[in-house]
Formats: C-alpha cells, structure tokens, sequence
C-alpha cells in the first residue's frame, strides 16, 4: 500500500498509469460506504471491464483489496463485492498537548490497533522536549508490531499555531532551521503531516463524527485550553496560514486576566479547562466547600478531576460548569449570527459533561444569537471519545492521499 501512493516519477509511463489505475480504485473502494462490485468499479473509474477486472485481480493478488461477499440483483445473478483490506495498511496519529502526548496506530477501516500515552509529558519549547518526543515515537512504533514498509504516514495534531502547508509550528519546536514535518518524515522515513490539534478534531467529526454530511458547522475543542474548528461548505477552515479558528483569544470575555498571548479579556480565560481549575481555586479559597475533593487536592486540582466531581454531583463543581456553559454559549451565539452554521458540536474532555453543559449552553446561545440562525442550528456533544484528537491527527494521511472524501 506505501508503494501504491508514492510518487510515480521514477517509474516508466505505463507502470505510472497502471499504478494511478489502482490507486483509484483502492481510494474509490476506501471513500465508499458499502462494498463494490466489479461493473460499477468501472463505471467510476471509467475503465473498460476487462481492464478493470484484471486490475482487480492484480489488486487481490497483492492483498491490497478482498472479496467482501455477493450481493442481490434483479436477474438472479449475484456479483462479488469488493473492498479494501483493512490490513494493507496502516495510520499512526500522535496528538502533542500541554500535559500529555498519545499514539495510534489504525487500519485502513480507522479501527485502532494500537494505542501509548505518556501522561506525565510536559510540552515545552525546547530541544530536549522534542528528543522526547521523538525516542517516545520510535518506541511506540516499535512495540506496535506494525511493518514500518505497510505504514502510510504519520499525521500530527498539536496545541498552539500551525501552519499545515508548510508543516511549520509558530509555538512549539520552532528553533528548529526545517519545517516540524520535514524533521518527522526524515526521523521515520514516512510522510508526515501537521495541524493544529482543533483543526484535526474538526476532520474526525466531519469524515467519522457527527459532521458527516453536513456543510457548515461549528466543533468546539473544549479541553485545557478552548479552540474551533470551523466548517465551511464541506471544508474545514484554517485560514491563510493556519490561525483560523483561535475562539479562545477572541474577546468575548469580561475576564481582566492576563492571557498566554498578552492580552486581557480573552474568552479562554473564563471557558476552558484552565480557567475552571483557576475559577475552582479562588473559590476555595474564599472558604466554599467541595465535597469530593480534600484541600490538598483541592490547591493542585486539574480540570479533569473537577469534571469528575461534577459528575458525582459536587454542588461547587457543578455551579462552576453551569458558569462555563452560559459564557460559551454567548460567545458561541455571535458565531451563529456571523457563519449560520447548522450544527455545533462540543467536544474535547467536556463533553463527558454534556448532560451538565446542554442546557447552560443554550440559555447562553438565547442571548446572543438571533431567533432565525439559531432555530436552524442544533446544538449536539462529540461523541468521537478520549481519542478524537489523535484520530484526528490520522485523518490527515488518508485526506492528503485521496483516500476520504466524496467519491469520484
């Protein structure tokens, strides 16, 4: 498979259209939602069938595709179906985020076949981070089992401003003299590709989420940190170099805090992840009460364990999460007078919370937005899981070889 979607220009013209032939037959079997059979494969791809079929059986032979069973027709005759094999290649994602950094490895079918995290990661601009990051790559793609020859690329989503077509990130590792793309692919000799860890979230929700088939939408990245990722007529939005969708920097906020970026008033500093831990901590100190939390834990408390008191019905956690919701939902209002998306989805480590969140949301959205955009927009929660940002991330390899997307 890594062979099929490499360059063709060391190849003669009639091997490079042999192989452009299977190419398209691999991503038109990958990009369809049911198998198909060989008279239709054709059809598609505009090839004759008896050049198709023997295309197909070089294909089979090579495993590249399988024989997914027959099918029903009008005449009695039952044709077998084709599609990809889920075991001729495979996608590593890696997600690097302020406090931790994941790795997958999935199948053609995106069905995960492995999985590392390293929890106690700390991202920093440095060098040595990024050594760490790299032995942390190697190892995870060693103990995978994954044939280095069978892996298509590496697809990369991390926190801060990325400029995806040049694989450059402006935050992190940006002392390096080469591009953050060009220094993976020359580590693990794979094609590699980098955005923004919000950005990757907003292709798993449009190509596996709930943003399938929908034009224009919103999905919130509610974690740590608060970013979006916006669809626009079928295409995730990310600017002229990348910045698009920075939420949590626009000023929506009343907050006088000073925010990472160097300005005050940033939404970021009342509805994210970081912002509930600080909203948490002055509470407490003030003399409220938590349930769930001792004091200890209560001065060190991250966003996650609050989230999980929430859920076991600590009152201060739960007013705290109300709080976040209403200012979200403001923000998120204008946003619906601006874009008129359709859908909103909320995910990032929220939206296990969502049951907690939906309504405060929506009284927030009430206030802001106007009755017209907003009747025609749903609200609705990722439900994508703990791992949507690092799928997300793998999403990139197969968009970038035409193996998603709409069908030819």
């Amino acid at each position: 498979m890594n062979r099929l979607f490499k360059s063709f220009s060391n190849d003669s013209k009639a091997k490079s259209r042999i192989l452009l032939r299977k190419r398209k037959i691999v991503a038109l079997l990958n990009k369809a939602e049911l198998p198909i059979a060989i008279p239709a494969i054709c059809e598609k791809v505009r090839l004759s069938v008896p050049t198709g079929t023997k295309i197909i059986n070089e294909l089979l032979s090579e495993k590249l595709i399988i024989e997914a069973g027959k099918v029903e027709t009008d005449n009695g005759r039952r044709p077998v179906v084709y599609k990809v094999n889920p075991e001729c290649g495979y996608i590593v994602g890696l997600e690097i985020l302020l406090k931790r950094v994941s790795l997958s490895v999935y199948n053609m079918e995106m069905e995960e076949v492995f999985e590392c995290k390293n929890n106690e990661f700390v991202l920093e601009n440095t060098p040595e981070c990024l050594y760490a990051v790299d032995d942390f790559l190697n190892k995870c793609i060693d103990e995978c089992g994954v044939d280095r020859s069978k892996i298509l690329g590496l697809g990369i989503g991390i926190t801060g401003r990325v400029n995806a077509l040049s694989g450059e990130s402006y935050n992190y590792f940006n002392f390096l003299d080469r591009s953050l793309t060009t220094h993976f692919a020359d580590l693990l000799k794979l094609p590699v590709f980098v955005d923004n860890d919000t950005h990757v979230m907003g292709l798993v929700e449009q190509f596996f989420g709930k943003a399938q088939h929908v034009k224009n939408a919103l999905v919130v990245n509610l974690s740590r940190g608060l970013g979006l990722a916006i669809i626009n007529n079928g295409q995730v939005v990310v600017g002229d170099q990348g910045f698009a969708g920075e939420f949590g920097h626009m000023q929506f906020g009343d907050s006088t805090k000073l925010c990472m970026c160097g300005k005050r008033g940033c939404l970021g500093m009342e509805t994210s992840g970081f912002a509930l831990e600080e909203n948490f901590k002055e509470r407490i100190a003030q003399g409220e009460k938590t349930l769930v939390l001792n004091k200890s834990e209560a001065a060190n408390v991250r966003y996650d364990a609050i989230l999980q008191a929430a859920l076991h019905g600590d009152e201060l956690s739960i007013v705290l999460l109300h709080d976040i919701g209403f200012k979200l939902g403001k923000a998120l209002g204008n946003v619906i007078n601006l874009l008129n998306p359709s859908l909103v989805i909320v995910g990032g480590k929220f939206a296990i919370a969502r049951e907690m969140l939906i309504d405060s949301i929506k009284s927030g959205m009430t206030h802001t937005a106007l009755s017209h955009p907003l009747r025609s927009c749903q609200l609705t929660f990722s439900e994508m899981g703990k791992n949507s940002g690092v799928k997300g991330a793998a999403v990139q390899v197969l968009l970038h070889n035409g193996l998603i997307g709409s069908e030819p």
